[in-house]
């Protein structure tokens, strides 16, 4: 048997080492899906993580009708700053909306309150899947309309997720309607 040689747990390459891979295999003659895949993984173990993009995949019919069904909201402008700004904070390879309501309420601009008003609405349209786990409630993307991660996963988490749905503006109630 002959020697064997102990890896690290993580390991790490440096932006030299990536170029000289990437060059590489520019010259193979390979499908780009395969290549996209190479690339990632030479971005993973380069780039300290934190610092590494993130890439949202979006439907972009999908989107726009969710930019739509918005309008139909009780807060429009709120309900899509708070829906934009959750795409912000996706987790790859489940869509779950890694942000507080807090957060949320920050980057959209807007009061917490707002938020849960707001994300209430965009589970009714369909652009976000609401999960409970107990008392925790879990947001995601609907993988119809967004994704960070790979096709494969999306797919599988697209199999028991409702399409969107405009959903009619609620009429406010009249005040002489008095019974």
């Amino acid at each position: 048997m002959g020697n064997v040689v102990a890896l690290p747990k993580y390991c790490r390459a440096t932006r030299d080492q990536a170029k000289a891979v990437r060059e590489f295999v520019r010259e193979l003659d390979i499908p780009a899906e395969a290549r996209d895949i190479l690339d990632n993984a030479l971005y993973k173990i380069t780039e300290t993580p934190g610092k590494r993009w993130t890439f949202v995949m979006l439907n972009q019919e999908q989107f726009r009708f969710v930019k739509k069904a918005t309008k139909e909201t009780k807060r429009p402008d709120q309900t899509w700053a708070v829906f934009t700004m959750a795409m912000t904070h996706v987790r790859m390879d489940t869509g779950e909306i890694l942000a507080t309501r807090e957060q949320l309420a920050e980057d959209a601009g807007t009061l917490p309150c707002h938020v849960s008003t707001a994300m209430t609405s965009l589970v009714k349209i369909g652009a976000l899947v609401r999960k409970r786990f107990g008392r925790r409630v879990v947001y995601s993307i609907n993988p119809h309309v967004g994704w960070a991660g790979g096709e494969g996963t999306r797919l599988e988490a697209a199999t028991d997720v409702p399409m969107l749905k405009l959903v009619p503006k609620a009429e406010p109630a009249s005040a002489d309607a008095t019974g």
